[in-house]
């Protein structure tokens, strides 16, 4: 009898769970609405949903949101949470706050997840991509007297007058070895200070990827932290380190003029003074006939590209005054453009004496009908090394050359007589303490910090403008 009893308690038991009065057997599952969300840049906040299939009782879920393209606080603030469903809720959203900014830039990627489901089961899709379209364009308005918009303007002749340049202390390449070095080199430490406090250019090349991408976010990064000022650039994308007839193929033809269409796009409405390939044309007796044809035509493409950009003031390389003749590199300023630009830039990449180099700009605006230019500082302060043969190693020693010292400070005010008639501006257009190549004593690859040398250029500067022999 007991026996009986106890089977059918069981049985009741069975029924009792089967029933649709007890819900929490069978909770449901929880998951995003879509795998995929959009958003435009300029509306703020993202709304995601967040559905479940079974609403009979309470529950929570947890999300978070994390880069995929888009950068944190560039481009959005992550968010992450917990969303409490009610009994009876089907539906729940959450926000991803959305930066506006002035970047023209392509559509960029988030990635959304949701974990911790209770006591609902995760569904599908709990991974999905959020989407932010930009909804900048570039202008098509230049003011061709006043391009980076200056408050009060310039005068005509110079539109770098009054202007303020950025200046990232911590995060150019001076500053970043300062800060690492600190601890165990603090004097050290304290004179890279003197390069690190002058505006440093930032350089983009064969080694950057996803020019619009990187471009675009040094500006913005440059905007938020020292609104005004307005950002040095440099570009080394031709890749010709070598003489003997060298030249392009269609393929790097056609990857050269798409990189600086993109590197534009990376510009956008910013304002920037672009010095436009080191060495571009300082090694155009390099390539073969052919080549320098080649050349020509892809140094035309970049500055037609570049003279659209409504805040640049573009600036092309033009060698050095004691690197070749005057008459041949205007030949060459006026094929590649450079009527379509502000000027070229010299001594980029050499040591020469500032007082030479601001003749030779001049002997050159005089034969580009009127262009401006600016000359590189960054380590002529001693002038130039001389090899003991010149026939044979050139005119100057170039690879990390003892005894010279940081030239003339940035500016774009230069007064007395070396002011004015064409010249905007003395910059350092070559990054001072960064090593020009291993040169067979054990120096830095090129491109690398070189601490010692760097401390060298320091306790031998000279920032005065002064002129040497030819």
């Amino acid at each position: 009898m007991r026996t009986k009893v106890l089977h059918l308690g069981l049985l009741a038991l069975g029924a009792l769970l089967l029933s649709p009065a007890v819900a929490s057997a069978a909770p449901g599952t929880v998951q995003l609405a879509s795998s995929s969300f959009s958003v435009g840049e300029g509306d703020g906040n993202a709304v995601i949903t967040v559905t479940r299939s079974d609403a009979r009782t309470t529950g929570e879920i947890r999300y978070g949101v994390n880069h995929l393209t888009a950068q944190q606080y560039q481009d959005y603030k992550p968010v992450g949470g917990r969303i409490d469903f009610a009994a009876g809720q089907t539906t729940a959203t959450f926000d991803v706050p959305i930066v506006d900014d002035s970047n023209v830039e392509p559509s960029e990627t988030i990635h959304i997840h949701l974990y911790g489901a209770h006591p609902m089961a995760l569904g599908s899709p709990t991974e999905g991509t959020l989407t932010i379209n930009d909804n900048d364009a570039i202008a098509t308005v230049r003011d061709a007297l006043n391009p980076l918009a200056l408050n009060p303007p310039p005068p005509a002749t110079n539109p770098l007058l009054g202007a303020r340049f950025y200046v990232d202390t911590n995060d150019n390449l001076a500053g970043k070895v300062a800060h690492q070095i600190r601890s165990k080199k603090a004097g050290s430490a304290r004179m890279l200070s003197v390069i690190a406090d002058q505006p440093e250019s930032k350089r983009f090349g064969t080694w950057t990827q996803d020019a619009q991408h990187d471009v675009a976010k040094y500006l913005a990064k440059a905007a938020g932290r020292e609104p005004g000022a307005v950002p040095l650039l440099a570009t080394y994308r031709l890749q010709h380190l070598r003489c003997g007839g060298v030249t392009d193929t269609p393929a790097q033809i056609a990857a050269y003029k798409r990189w600086y269409e993109q590197f534009a796009q990376g510009i956008g409405n910013h304002d920037a003074v672009v010095f436009l390939e080191i060495d571009g044309l300082i090694t155009a007796k390099c390539n073969s006939a052919q080549g320098l044809r080649i050349r020509v035509d892809e140094l035309r493409s970049a500055i037609d590209t570049l003279s659209r950009a409504p805040h640049a003031v573009v600036y092309v390389d033009a060698g050095a005054a004691d690197a070749g003749q005057a008459s041949y590199m205007a030949h060459l300023l006026r094929s590649v453009g450079v009527s379509k630009i502000q000027g070229f830039f010299t001594n980029s990449t050499h040591y020469d004496w500032t007082g030479n180099e601001i003749a030779y700009g001049r002997k050159l605006s005089s034969l580009t009908g009127g262009k401006h230019f600016v000359v590189n500082t960054a380590v002529n302060g001693r002038g130039p090394l001389r090899p003991k043969s010149r026939v044979k190693n050139g005119n100057e020693v170039r690879c990390n050359p003892s005894g010279r010292g940081l030239g003339p400070k940035p500016t774009a005010n230069v007064t007395g007589r070396y002011g004015g008639r064409g010249l905007d501006g003395l910059f350092w257009i070559g990054n001072p303490g960064r090593s020009t190549g291993e040169c067979g004593h054990g120096d830095p690859p090129t491109g690398q910090f070189f601490l010692d040398y760097a401390l060298m250029l320091i306790k031998n500067a000279d920032f005065r403008i002064r002129s040497g022999p030819q």
